[in-house]
């Protein structure tokens, strides 16, 4: 009988490994942005479509090595334009707070010389002002300065990300808005400041989620790759390198999935290399 609930819920079910690495890739999922997502969500597929695209190259050597396949950005022009659309209004937002703090620094700054240029307390009194030491007022102006220099940096750190898209948008070619990206400037990294705790909760976080997320996909892909490629150490090359290399891409073909259900890729490797240790001493026996 038909049941779309059930259909539904064994898409959503986990690919088990006793790899840890490769859950790692079967396991991530990437989720497009769209308009009604908030700010957080924007700069975060954009980390992860920049991390993505990045992670293209080594990608193809892992599949060279194991035909396994690694999660694709899954971006599209639409999306790209989407987001541009919102980084607009973000910075447009960072750069509006940025005109508030310039001028809150100006008057402060009007403050400081109209103290120092007050020769004495009955002239402010004529003047109608408070009495302000110079040490206070000085103590204002160079808050609202740091203040200043603090969202100019916020200001540069959002005019960062869509730059960020750079490459994917190439890949992508037709569709794009090339107008709008590059009125931005090309990044070649993801500012951590994005993260740092003066930012807004929700996008810090969100950042953070994302940036460690993808570090262990990162990483898993790596550590895959080395697993399967031979040693460049002579000393591990003659003590079972080449054996080790074997097992661990023969572990990770991508059709192998009952033996990566059954033991770790490390338990593999050792009864393997074990297996051919003792064939080769019985043929080395038999040999004379």
């Amino acid at each position: 009988m038909h049941n779309p609930k059930l259909e539904g819920a064994a898409s959503l079910a986990l690919q088990f490994t006793k790899s840890n690495y490769l859950a790692k890739i079967q396991n991530y999922k990437v989720i497009q942005f769209n308009d009604s997502n908030s700010d957080a969500a924007c700069i975060a597929r954009i980390i992860e479509i920049f991390t993505l695209n990045k992670l293209r190259a080594e990608g193809e050597n892992l599949f060279a090595l194991t035909g396994l396949i690694i999660p694709d950005t899954g971006s599209e022009s639409g999306e790209i334009n989407m987001l541009l659309k919102r980084c607009i209004q973000l910075c447009r937002h960072e750069e509006e707070e940025l005109g508030y703090r310039e001028h809150a620094a100006g008057q402060a700054k009007a403050a400081t010389t109209q103290v120092y240029t007050v020769r004495t307390v009955s002239e402010m009194k004529n003047r109608g002002s408070q009495p302000v030491s110079r040490a206070d007022a000085e103590y204002l102006y160079q808050t609202a300065q740091s203040r200043v220099e603090e969202q100019r940096k916020r200001v540069s750190h959002f005019r960062s990300l869509p730059g960020l898209l750079v490459e994917e948008a190439k890949r992508i070619g037709k569709g794009v808005d090339k107008a709008v990206l590059h009125s931005f400037p090309a990044s070649l990294r993801v500012p951590v400041e994005i993260t740092s705790a003066n930012q807004n909760p929700a996008i810090s976080s969100a950042a953070r989620f994302v940036m460690e997320a993808l570090d262990e996909l990162v990483n898993a892909v790596r550590e895959i790759i080395k697993h399967c490629t031979p040693p460049s150490d002579r000393y591990i090359l003659n003590n079972g390198g080449l054996l080790r290399v074997a097992a661990y891409k023969e572990y990770y073909r991508a059709d192998n999935t009952l033996l990566r259900a059954l033991v770790t890729a490390e338990d593999y490797a050792d009864y393997f290399l074990q297996c051919h240790k003792l064939t080769g001493q019985k043929e080395k026996l038999f040999s004379f």
